[in-house]
């Protein structure tokens, strides 16, 4: 009974974060859409043994805003690594025939960007379709583990 409540609600949770982030942020709502939806609070709200979406609405912007710029602030800020995330971008791009606006949804959405920075010295020394494989499989496991 408690599942059907969670399904019920989150949409509006979701509806009411979208309009803070709009109002906080001072951003479109395709970029609120975007800020939300890459979040792993979002993922977390979503999962089937949450219990975030008990809270207020103000408070999960809040650990929003913490998430986001914790992941901001361990962001690598090394050119090569910024470099190498544009390599794997315009390669995955063509390895898939998709356009760039796809490539940066499913890099969004399933933290690929944190990934390439977070193994950056092992897999930047590797051939592009070895690293095109690596970023496929990370993307299928994401999907798997959602």
């Amino acid at each position: 009974m408690e599942q059907q409540i969670e399904r019920t609600i989150l949409p509006f949770k979701i509806q009411q974060l979208i309009n803070i982030i709009i109002q906080k942020k001072r951003c479109g709502a395709d970029e609120a859409f975007r800020y939300l939806y890459s979040s792993n609070l979002y993922q977390q709200l979503t999962s089937e043994s949450s219990f975030l979406w008990q809270f207020s609405t103000p408070s999960l912007y809040d650990l929003l805003k913490k998430e986001k710029h914790s992941t901001k602030q361990s962001q690598n800020k090394d050119p090569k690594v910024l470099l190498f995330q544009v390599f794997c971008l315009e390669n995955y791009k063509s390895y898939k025939s998709i356009s760039a606006d796809d490539v940066l949804h499913l890099f969004f959405k399933y933290n690929v960007f944190n990934y390439l920075n977070d193994v950056f010295e092992m897999l930047h020394t590797q051939g592009r379709d070895y690293i095109m494989a690596e970023i496929d499989e990370y993307i299928k496991n994401k999907k798997r583990s959602l």
